[in-house]
Parts: C-alpha cells; structure tokens; sequence
C-alpha cells in the first residue's frame, strides 16, 4: 500500500516538473525577437538605427583638397570594421540546453555605416575622376611624354578634388571655348596636337562633360608643354648644346589660361614672341599655302585638265623647305624668351655675328666658328669684359692631340712651357703672332670658350668658316670691341687701339650684355627673304628626325 502511493506521488511530481519546462519553453518562444533580414545586424544595445554595408570603390582615389565622396554601393559588399557590442545571452529551448549545455560566445559581428560618410562629392566630380582613370588605364598605348603629361594633368585636378576646370553650371565657360579656338591653330605654330585631339564643345550627360573637361585639359596642357620647347630634350642632339628651354609645366598652363579673360593669347603666348620667330611663322603659312610648281607641271605634261590636279597639289608641296622651317622654328624654343634689348647673336650655320641695341641692328660682322669635329657650344652667357693684349693658356685637350711633338718648335717661338705635378701647361704670351690676336671678349662659362682676334684674317675671305677648336673668331674686333663700351662711355676704336703693347689689359662692360650662340639653318632677312644656311654640325637633321618630320 504504501509502495503504490509513493510510486503515485512520484508520478504526479514528475508530470509537473514536465508542465513546468513546457511551459518555460513556451514563454521563452514568445520572447526570442524576429530574425534580421540579411544583411543586417540587430545592435545588442537595442539602438533604432540599423547599419547596412557600403561598398567602397576601390578604383577612386581619396582627394587632396576636399572630403571624400561616398561610392554608390556595389554588387559585392566590402565590409567596414566597427567597435563590436557586447554579445548578449538568448533563451535556450530544452533542446538547445541538451545539445549544448554550455554554448561558446557568439563571434562579434561587423558593422558598416549606412549613412554617408562625410559630404557627398558632386556627379560631376565623380564622372572626372571615373574619365582620368580611364586614361590611366590606356597608359600602355602612349609615350612617356603622354603618361608624364597625363599623370600631371591628374594630379592637378586631384589637387582641386576632381572639380571641373572648363565647366560651370553645366556649360563651357568662355575660357574653355576660346582655349579650344586656339587649339586649332596650333599646326600654324607646328605643333603637333593629334594625340590630344578635342573635336566639339558640346553639351551632354555629366559624364560626357566629364569626358571633354579632361581632354580639353590635357590639349591645353601639351599645347603649353610643344609651345615652350618640351618635346626635345636640347642635349639629346649633343652635350655641347646647352640651352635650357623654359618649359611650362601643365599645371601652371592650365591655371593660367584657365583664369585669363584672354584665354586664346594666353595660350598662344607659350610660343615664341621673337620677331625671328614670327617671320619664319609666317614663311610656313606662305609655303603651305602655295601651290607646289611640280605638281601643276606634271598636271600639264600629262595633258590632264588643271582642276584633276588640284587635289594632289597640297599634297606635293616642298615639305622639305616645310620641315625645315619647322625645325628651325623649334630652335626657337630653345631660347630665353627674354634675349635682352641690347645683345650679341651668334650664328653659327651663317658664320656672323649681330650686335643688338634697344632692338635695333648696330653691327653684324663675320666669325669663324668650331669645325665639325670640335664644335662651338650653344649657350647664352653675358659678356663681362675685354682683355687686350691677351695670352693664351692652351687647353689640355689641344695640348695632347696637337702640340705633344712640338713642344721644342714652340719653344723658340716664345712659348712658356712648365709642368706642374706631373701635368704639362703651355702658354702663348701677349704678341702679334698670339692665337688669340690682339683683343678677346670674356664670358665665363662651362666650356671655356670666347671670342677673339685672330692672326690669320684670310679665312675671313672664305664662305665655310668652320675651322676653330670651338672659340668664335671676330673679323671686326676694335669695332665690335667699340660699340659694345659705347663711345659715348669715352670709348672708340682709336683709344682700345693704344692700349697694344705687351702686357694684358683689362676693360670691363659698364653693364654685361647678354650673348647668344645659336643654330638656325633657315632665317628670314629684313626684305623677308627666307635665307638657308649648310646643316654643318647636323643638328637640324637629328632635330627633324626627333620631331619625326617627313622632310
């Protein structure tokens, strides 16, 4: 009796705790919250604002100047780290307890910002950045002149955070149309823009306008960069040129021409201004526009009427005479832009000299220049002074190739020859017979080159002056020595004449004046005559080929 009544008690004990767990169960079913959709994690915390993950794209670099735009988000999701919440427990139901009494703490969760992060970069903006990566990614298809021109032009407009420099309030500000004038002129000054070909300014969804900012930037960028000498690098052709061209750097060409109310002359004016330069300007013009005499004879001897010519005539013009004047249009880039008002031209394909006072020819006299073999240096320097009576400290270079076997010969002409820790010297005193004759102008400079008298005037009388070891040889020298002090300073022929004798005297220039040694194998005369001159160091030939002209 008393087993059967404790085994009932049992029984009912046991359906209890039963009821008791089911109903546990069920009140913690009723508490579990809703799955987040995916995608989407519930803050621990019980904060409103959901977070969603934002794509981020990775082909768009940050800018420098202003806040970084927020992409759009993209198909895949890249996940940005934010501080975790404290894991929070869940209820369990019996059979979670079973399966795991004692269950790991969930990993922390990632979450991403759904709002945006910093100020939104304009459309537009974005579609400039999207067009510049675009060109970066055709690099492979371009010079190192075009991807060093185009990374510039990059980073000009990363500099003002991707805005757009030609385009305001969705139309092609008036700098941008008169630029772009411009730009179709450029083969009058022989550059060669086809590689940077803008066709229209023409309106358009952001991304076209995009498009066009940037390729009018880069045109006008490499107009400036050809414009102001860039495509040669002068020491290509020889180390004895060294000229400097004052290449603009795309940056400077773009805020310039950009900002000018005069757009069109701003660009136009990274040309040469020299009136040496504009005429031979002007003879391409006339050369191009001509029609060539060969093609309309060719036309008559075959018996075809004129007009089936026509269309071959531009095409078989003198581009010989063309390339040339191309070329030596080119040499002009290589200059300062500033020659000075008063100087001295040295040219050597002409063998002459010019002496220039406020602009206006004073004296041009003939020179002997360097032979091919030991060419004169192209520079610009400024006289600083005279010497009269000079001596002459033989180069090392000549005193090797030259006077080794005749050391004793010149001796007895009066010669000082000494060594000096193991090392020869030889100089010619002050004299008649002295190589340098009786007077010499000094520039200092790198080459250790002058001008200077000479004995030997004959040469004078030849057409091919080239016979120096690089010095420039002056026919006229007391005149040329007068004009440059200026008689009005107390100085004349007669006066420099005096001072002959055995020792050397000095003169200074009451202001140095600029000098200019050049290289120009086509030029035009005072009555507009286009004058060519013998490419005697084949500088113009290697210039032609580097601009790959045709001639």
């Amino acid at each position: 009796m008393n087993s059967r009544g404790s085994s009932s008690a049992r029984l009912r004990t046991a359906a209890a705790v039963a009821a008791l767990i089911a109903a546990s169960a069920a009140l913690a079913q009723d508490r579990t919250p809703p799955a987040a959709p995916a995608g989407i994690e519930t803050p621990a915390d019980g904060a409103a604002n959901a977070v969603t993950p934002v794509a981020a794209n990775p082909a768009t670099p940050t800018p420098a100047a202003p806040p970084p735009a927020v992409p759009a988000p993209a198909a895949a999701p890249a996940t940005t780290a934010q501080p975790a919440p404290e894991p929070t427990a869940k209820p369990e139901t019996p059979a979670q307890a079973e399966a795991a009494p004692t269950p790991a703490p969930a990993a922390a969760p990632v979450y991403v910002s759904a709002e945006p992060q910093g100020p939104r970069k304009p459309a537009i903006n974005q579609a400039l950045r999207d067009a510049l990566v675009r060109d970066a990614a055709e690099a492979g298809r371009q010079t190192p002149q075009m991807r060093a021109l185009r990374r510039a032009v990059d980073a000009f407009y990363e500099n003002r955070g991707d805005a757009p420099l030609w385009i305001a309030d969705g139309q092609w500000t008036p700098a941008a149309r008169a630029a772009f004038d411009q730009l179709q002129h450029a083969p009058d000054d022989g550059l060669d823009l086809r590689a940077y070909r803008v066709y229209a300014l023409g309106q358009g969804p952001e991304a076209s306008l995009a498009l066009g900012d940037v390729a009018l930037s880069e045109a006008v960028a490499a107009y400036a960069f050809q414009a102001s000498g860039g495509r040669i690098e002068p020491a290509r052709i020889s180390r004895l040129i060294g000229v400097h061209p004052p290449v603009v750097p795309a940056a400077q060409a773009l805020e310039e021409v950009a900002a000018s109310p005069h757009a069109a002359k701003t660009l136009d004016d990274y040309n040469p201004r020299q009136p040496g330069y504009l005429a031979l300007k002007a003879k391409l013009s006339d050369v191009r526009a001509a029609p060539a005499p060969m093609a309309r004879l060719a036309a008559r001897d075959r018996g075809r009427r004129m007009d089936d010519a026509t269309g071959t005539i531009a095409a078989r013009r003198d581009t010989r005479l063309e390339d040339e004047i191309l070329t030596n249009m080119e040499f002009w880039r290589w200059l300062p832009r500033d020659l000075g008002a008063e100087r001295v031209v040295v040219n050597i394909p002409e063998f002459t000299a010019r002496l220039y006072r406020n602009d206006a020819l004073v004296l041009a006299f003939r020179v002997i220049t360097g032979k091919p073999d030991k060419p004169t240096p192209l520079f610009s320097d400024k006289i600083e002074y005279i010497v009269v009576n000079p001596s002459w400290n033989v180069p090392q270079s000549i005193i090797k190739n030259e006077l080794m076997p005749h050391l004793d010969a010149l001796r007895a002409q009066g010669y000082e020859i000494r060594t000096v820790k193991g090392r020869l010297y030889v100089r010619q005193p002050p004299g008649e017979r002295n190589a340098l004759g009786q007077i010499k102008f000094v520039f200092p400079n790198d080459y250790a080159v002058y001008m200077h008298d000479t004995p030997t005037r004959r040469l004078f009388s030849t057409a091919r002056r080239a016979y120096s070891h690089g010095c420039v040889r002056v026919d006229q020298p007391f005149k040329f020595a007068e004009d440059l002090l200026q008689p009005e300073n107390g100085w004349n022929e007669a006066r420099l004449r005096k001072m002959i004798g055995k020792s050397e005297r000095r003169v200074n220039l009451p202001i140095p004046v600029p000098v200019h040694i050049v290289y120009f194998t086509a030029t035009v005369d005072d009555s507009g005559q286009l004058q060519r001159f013998d490419d005697i160091y084949g500088y113009a030939r290697k210039t032609r080929e580097l601009l790959g002209l045709d001639g």
